[in-house]
């Protein structure tokens, strides 16, 4: 597989027209039809159902099309990284990340660019999504990490990760780590400890729809702080299964099947830096899924 047949392919899933998706690429019509085909050969199916007036993508083609998008993506930005290799520029980042969301995947793609950008210089900070959000708008960021709120800022440009659940997290000797309930519901005499205004806000919305209101008592401003309560037996957290700690289980409820999407945002129209370009297409060429603690 040559990476201008995977380029032709994408073009094709995109526009659905040979004629316009040549002209995209640059190069005749015959040509991109023969790299599409000889594609076709090597994936062992059609990847288009060719019809007079339109065209579309077949079972295989839908199939191929997110594998292929991230294969694309990871070949530009080695790409990317390859052209800086050698240069004497210092390429800075300034991150922010939700302090409540914990990926492997993060850690990876951060060694990555450290490894192979020249120069990288990174300043990460964490806190809420409404925080970095409004740090970002204020020009404090260049990339964020956050679970997308409800209303996002119309200048918000993402780019979806992952989704996550939310899970009530206990002290391992709680009696319901014990003997894990079915429903929210079991749960209406807990005492909850709040991140910072946002946790509780979809706690109560799921407490709502099975009739009860949740009591929160304790609140803290850092996700560290949070699990410390816990651990200290002062109540419980509704929040994204954390990383593995023996101090700690985490219990997913069947009736309150809450999610967030987890996004990585820039401000619309503002100049990337190099580090953050290669950070966008380093990340948009990973399945963060499977480095999440789901």
């Amino acid at each position: 597989m040559e990476m201008h047949q995977v380029r032709y392919f994408l073009s094709m899933a995109r526009l659905l027209n040979f004629t316009r998706a040549a002209d995209e690429c640059n190069v005749t019509q015959p040509s991109l039809t023969r790299a599409v085909q000889k594609l076709e050969d090597e994936l062992g199916g059609a990847l288009f159902r060719r019809e007079r007036s339109r065209t579309h993508l077949t079972d295989l083609g839908r199939l191929m099309l997110p594998h292929l998008e991230r294969t694309f993506e990871a070949a530009e930005a080695a790409k990317q990284l390859a052209k800086n290799v050698g240069k004497a520029v210092v390429a800075r980042l300034v991150l922010g990340i939700d302090a409540s969301l914990e990926t492997d995947t993060f850690d990876v793609i951060l060694g990555e660019l450290g490894k192979g950008l020249p120069g990288f210089e990174l300043t990460l900070t964490s806190g809420t999504s409404a925080a970095l959000l409004e740090a970002a708008m204020n020009g404090d960021l260049d990339l964020l990490i956050v679970e997308l709120p409800d209303a996002a800022p119309d200048r918000l440009e993402r780019w979806l990760l992952y989704n996550h659940v939310y899970h009530m997290v206990v002290r391992a000797d709680h009696p319901l780590a014990m003997r894990p309930p079915t429903s929210l519901a079991a749960a209406r005499d807990e005492a909850w400890i709040d991140y910072d205004g946002g946790n509780c806000a979809r706690l109560r919305a799921a407490a709502a729809s099975l009739g009860f209101e949740p009591v929160v008592r304790h609140r803290a401003s850092d996700l560290a702080h949070v699990k410390r309560l816990v651990v200290a037996g002062l109540g419980s957290a509704f929040m994204p299964r954390p990383r593995d700690d023996d101090r700690l289980r985490s219990i997913r409820f069947p009736d309150a099947d809450v999610t967030g999407e987890v996004v990585l945002g820039a401000v619309a129209g503002r100049k990337r830096s190099i580090a953050a370009d290669a950070f966008v297409r380093a990340s948009r060429a990973r399945s963060w899924a499977a480095g999440s603690a789901e």
